[in-house]
């Protein structure tokens, strides 16, 4: 039976230590979940063990595989393992997935069968991928596509350990369950499971040891349910407080303010493809709105049709109060996209003066970034020098300093750990009620969105239809429709 266990890993640059002292196992038939905030070196423990630390970092300790003793510096010696021993499901799947290979091809080479290409689609079927994206290449699926991908490799492998890196990042509820499935089944067959993940409702559900991650150092650790229940640490209790399923929901309170934008029987899609039709809705200054539904259901192209970035192929979209001024604006699920590769964060920002009063907006850089917990100095850093925490948090504050009528906020805190994405959502509800700023919140989270959201709208389509959309303001998250 496989086991794992990581002695004294330390791992750092140049100029600072990034994690230190990390001393973890797990063993045959365990889940061990490793939490910790963005930036604080999860995934590189995942890296390190996987022989995939960058050159110019130095890393040092023991990775103990099945007994056998590895120098953690040794990235030759540990990427023998890969396949035989070791499996990764990365945090960013598109990049992992081979470019120029079908789905359906990177899960069979995985399984030593003669009816590779069978078990391969039905694989990918129970990941919920239909059979028409079986031969797609990955740039032609989307993110929770390829992470179902990767979902199903992982499901065939013959590695008795696996690494798993934010495998639910972007996955609605049900698939989100579909994935967890994959896992405890993994687990029943033997596997050794290390679990690096924000994602508290995952942890809940599967895992059997958990550790903490703060300070560069593992701070607490122990049984999952125990933890869960009594944490010892103060950082441990405010990350287990922050997940949204323990907030109180948002009491219903009748819309009074003007209505920002509404729809009136909207029909959306993709070039001719109809997505959604006989769409109607409002949202109102001061409100949150949230819009919840399937992965590919029409979200998103929803927000881009609002936004003018792509155009309704029927029904009416209007402004009420347009003649006033302010904008539309939207914070990206991706946030490294609102900033340049190619030059520091500050300078990017500087673009706010361009606008018109943009040197007002500029001016309210510092104020918003000290709200949301940004140190002054990653200004200084370029996009890919930052967590995607960070990144979300800087886009946020580019968006609030040019003042918008309305924010479409498209899976806002997919990529931040619970105490951040606390943070951020409360401060997106602060904004409302104190600015009056209308926001639709493109989301996953069913508890996300009773506990912050004034209204919640839920695309549904029953099998080739196109979508439509049903309120669920009053309905507890459990009863929603799938």
């Amino acid at each position: 039976m496989s086991t794992l266990a990581v002695e004294r890993l330390t791992i750092a640059t140049p100029d600072r230590v990034i994690v230190e002292n990390i001393s973890l196992s797990v063993a045959a038939g365990e889940i061990l979940a490793v939490l910790g905030e963005t930036g604080s070196g999860k995934s590189l423990i995942g890296s390190a063990i996987m022989g995939l630390i960058p050159g110019g970092v130095s890393v040092s300790g023991r990775i103990i595989v099945n007994g056998r003793i590895y120098d953690a510096a040794d990235r030759t010696a540990l990427r023998s393992l890969w396949a035989k021993d070791l499996f990764l499901l990365p945090q960013e799947p598109l990049n992992a997935l081979a470019p120029l290979l079908s789905a359906k091809s990177q899960v069979g080479e995985q399984i030593q069968s003669p009816r590779r290409s069978h078990e391969a689609g039905a694989a990918l079927s129970a990941m919920q991928l239909d059979a028409e994206h079986h031969d797609k290449r990955p740039f032609e699926l989307s993110g929770g596509m390829a992470q179902r991908v990767m979902a199903a490799i992982a499901s065939v492998t013959s590695a008795g350990i696996v690494l798993v890196d934010e495998p639910t990042k972007g996955l609605d509820a049900d698939r989100r369950d579909v994935v967890a499935q994959v896992f405890s089944a993994l687990r029943k067959s033997g596997r050794a499971i290390l679990l690096i993940t924000h994602d508290i409702a995952l942890v809940r559900s599967l895992a059997d040891q958990i550790a903490f991650l703060d300070e560069r150092s593992i701070i607490e650790s122990g049984l999952a349910k125990e933890i869960l229940r009594d944490p010892r640490t103060d950082y441990a209790r405010r990350y287990i407080a922050s997940d949204p399923a323990t907030w109180e929901p948002r009491p219903y309170a009748r819309s009074t303010t003007a209505k920002v934008i509404e729809a009136d029987h909207l029909r959306i899609g993709i070039g001719s493809r109809i997505l959604a039709d006989d769409l109607n809705f409002h949202c109102h200054a001061g409100h949150i709105s949230a819009l919840l539904g399937k992965s590919g259901i029409g979200k998103t192209t929803l927000g881009r049709t609002l936004l003018g970035q792509a155009s309704p192929l029927g029904g009416i979209i209007r402004r009420p109060t347009a003649a006033r001024g302010g904008s539309l604006q939207k914070l990206h699920q991706d946030p490294t996209r609102v900033f340049s590769p190619w030059q520091s964060l500050g300078r990017s920002l500087e673009d706010l003066r361009r606008l018109p009063d943009g040197d007002r907006g500029f001016g309210e850089v510092p104020g918003l970034m000290q709200r949301f917990g940004l140190r002054h100095d990653l200004l200084h850093r370029r996009p890919h020098q930052i967590s995607g925490g960070e990144a979300q948090r800087l886009a946020l504050v580019r968006i609030l300093a040019m003042r918008p009528t309305m924010l479409i906020a498209d899976e806002p805190t997919s990529r931040l750990d619970p105490p951040v994405q606390e943070q951020v959502i409360r401060h997106l509800r602060k904004v409302a009620d104190e600015d009056e700023l209308a926001i639709l919140l493109i989301t996953h989270d069913r508890d996300l969105s009773t506990a912050i959201a004034d209204r919640r709208m839920l695309m549904v389509a029953d099998d080739k239809a196109p979508a439509s959309l049903i309120d669920v303001t009053r309905s507890k998250p459990s009863s929603l429709p799938t």
